[in-house]
C-alpha cells in the first residue's frame, strides 16, 4: 500500500516558491505603470485647465476693457474729469515649469519628467483718455478708437482685435482703421428779425415820416398833408416834391413852377406858401411870395390823387400909374410842363389880376379839378407837422432818431428786406426788415444809386449795421 503511493516522480517544494515570487514582480510593474499613467494624465489635465483659464482670463480682460471704452464713451458729456483706461501692451509670455512624478516599488524605481506651460500676468500700462467722436452706424454699438500708437480697436459688427502689432479677427468682421476727423464749425451772423411790424394802414405814415425827417435831417423843408392821401411836400434849393403812396414816393412830381432857374429865370429864392384843402380829392394850393424878382407870381393846384396839376406864371408890370400882367396857364404832369392858354389883361394891383385867376379857375373846371372854397384851405408849415405824422405811424419806429450826422431813410415796398454784414449779397444776412422800417442813412449815401447802401436800424431795441439793396431803400435828397 506503501509502495502503491509513491510510484509517481517527486517534486522539489522550492520551485513552486520561486515561480509564485515571479508573478508578484509582474503585478507590481503593472501597478507603477499604471501609476504612472496616472500621474501623466493628470499633468495632462492639470496643464490644460490652466491653458483654459489663461484663456479665459485673457478674454474676460478684454471684455472689461470693451465694457471700460463704452463707458468712457457715454459718459463724455456728464463729466469733465479725466478717466483712466488700462490697456495691455504686450501679448502674454510664456515659461515652462517641470513637474516631477516618481513612483516606488519592490524591484524598480521610475521617474517620469512632465513639462507644462503656465502663462504669465500680462504687462499693463495707464494711458490717459482720449476724446471719441461718435459715428452713426447701423450696429447697436458704436465704433470707438484708441489713441495713435494704441494696442486695441474694438469695432461694432464683430470682435477686431489689434494688440502689440497682432491681429486676430472673427470671419465674420473685417478690420478697419478708424481715423478722427476734425470737425469745422461755420458760424453764421445772426440775424436779427423784428417782433413786430407796421400795419397796412400805417405803412404809408412810416415812409412819409422818413422822407420828411430825412429832408430836415438835412436841413430841408417838409410839409405834410393829412387825408384821403396823405402827402409829403419836400424842398430844397430847387422844386417842391411831392412825395406820395399813390405815385410810389417817386419824388418825380414836383410843384409846377417851382423848379427854380431851371424851370423859370426869373424865379427868387423866397419860400412857398402851401396850402391843404379838399373838395371830392384832396389838393393843394400853393403861390409864391414876394422877393427881389419883384413882378414874378406863381399860383398853382396840385391834385394829390392824380397828380394833375394846373398852374400861372404871371408877370406884372406898371403901365403909367396901372397894373397889366402877363400870364401863362400851364399843365405839368411829371415834371413835364405844357402851355394851356396865354394872354395879357389889366391888373387891379401887385399880385392881383382877376382875369388870370378867372382863366385858371376855368383851366381846373375843364379838367375836373376844384378850387375849393378859401375858408377850406389849411395852410402848412415847414417842419410843423412831425407829430401828426408820428401819431399815424403807430408804434413801431417809436423813439427812433438816425444816428448823429446821418439822415432817415425807410424800408420801401410792402414785403421784408434784407440787411447784408456786408456790401454785397452773397454775405450772411444781419437782420430781416419789414417794410417802413426806418434807417440811419450816411448823407452821402444818399440818394440811393447802384451800390449797396450802409444802414443802421433798431430791431426790438438793438442798434444792427449792415448794407441794403438800394431798390430797398426810400430816403429823401434833392
Amino acid at each position: 500500500m506503501a509502495g502503491a503511493r509513491d510510484t509517481g516522480p517527486h517534486r522539489n517544494a522550492g520551485g513552486s516558491a520561486n515561480k509564485k515570487s515571479s508573478n508578484q514582480k509582474k503585478q507590481t510593474k503593472q501597478l507603477i505603470i499604471m501609476a504612472v499613467m496616472l500621474v501623466v494624465c493628470a499633468a495632462l489635465i492639470t496643464w490644460t485647465v490652466l491653458l483654459m483659464k489663461e484663456k479665459l482670463a485673457q478674454q474676460h480682460q478684454m471684455t472689461e476693457q470693451d465694457s471700460m471704452v463704452d463707458l468712457v464713451e457715454m459718459s463724455r458729456g456728464e463729466t469733465s474729469e479725466t478717466s483712466e483706461v488700462t490697456y495691455p501692451t504686450e501679448v502674454p509670455e510664456f515659461t515652462a515649469a517641470t513637474t516631477t512624478a516618481t513612483a516606488s516599488g519592490t524591484g524598480d524605481t521610475s521617474t517620469t519628467a512632465t513639462t507644462m506651460t503656465h502663462a504669465t500676468a500680462p504687462k499693463r500700462v495707464t494711458v490717459q483718455t482720449v476724446s471719441f467722436s461718435r459715428v452713426t452706424l447701423t450696429s447697436t454699438k458704436a465704433q470707438h478708437t484708441t489713441p495713435a500708437g494704441g494696442k486695441q480697436t474694438t469695432q461694432a459688427g464683430g470682435k477686431a482685435t489689434t494688440q502689440a502689432g497682432r491681429t486676430t479677427q472673427s470671419s465674420k468682421a473685417t478690420a478697419q482703421t478708424t481715423a478722427s476727423t476734425a470737425q469745422t464749425t461755420h458760424t453764421d451772423a445772426q440775424k436779427l428779425t423784428p417782433n413786430s411790424a407796421p400795419t397796412a394802414a400805417q405803412l404809408p405814415f412810416n415812409e412819409l415820416l422818413a422822407l420828411y425827417l430825412g429832408a430836415q435831417a438835412q436841413g430841408d423843408s417838409a410839409y405834410f398833408a393829412d387825408g384821403d392821401v396823405p402827402t409829403v411836400i419836400l424842398h430844397g434849393d430847387k422844386a417842391y416834391r411831392i412825395a406820395t403812396a399813390e405815385n410810389d414816393y417817386a419824388m418825380t412830381h414836383w410843384l409846377g413852377g417851382t423848379g427854380g432857374t431851371d424851370e423859370n429865370p426869373w424865379q427868387t429864392d423866397k419860400p412857398y406858401t402851401l396850402k391843404a384843402y379838399q373838395d371830392g380829392d384832396p389838393y393843394i394850393y400853393y403861390t409864391s411870395n414876394s422877393g427881389t424878382g419883384g413882378e414874378y407870381q406863381v399860383i398853382g393846384y396840385y391834385n394829390c390823387k392824380t397828380g394833375e396839376n394846373i398852374w400861372a406864371r404871371l408877370h406884372y408890370y406898371q403901365v403909367g400909374v396901372g397894373w397889366q400882367a402877363e400870364y401863362h396857364i400851364m399843365n405839368s404832369q411829371n415834371g413835364t410842363a405844357t402851355e394851356l392858354f396865354t394872354s395879357t389883361s389889366d391888373a387891379e394891383a401887385l399880385y392881383e389880376s382877376n382875369a388870370a385867376i378867372e382863366q385858371l379857375e376855368k383851366e381846373l373846371q375843364s379838367r375836373g379839378m376844384s378850387a375849393g372854397s378859401w375858408n377850406s384851405y389849411v395852410s402848412l408849415e415847414p417842419n410843423q407837422q412831425s407829430d401828426a405824422l408820428w401819431s399815424k405811424a403807430g408804434e413801431y419806429n417809436k423813439g427812433f432818431a438816425p444816428q448823429s450826422g446821418e439822415t432817415c431813410g425807410a424800408v420801401s415796398g410792402t414785403g421784408n428786406a434784407t440787411v447784408y454784414s456786408a456790401a454785397n449779397t452773397t454775405s450772411a444776412a444781419a437782420a430781416l426788415l419789414p417794410a417802413g422800417t426806418l434807417l440811419s442813412i450816411p448823407k452821402n449815401a444818399v440818394p440811393a444809386g447802384t451800390d449797396m447802401v450802409p444802414v443802421k436800424a433798431k430791431v426790438d431795441g438793438t442798434w444792427v449795421s449792415g448794407y441794403m439793396q438800394p431798390q430797398d431803400v426810400l430816403a429823401w435828397a434833392e
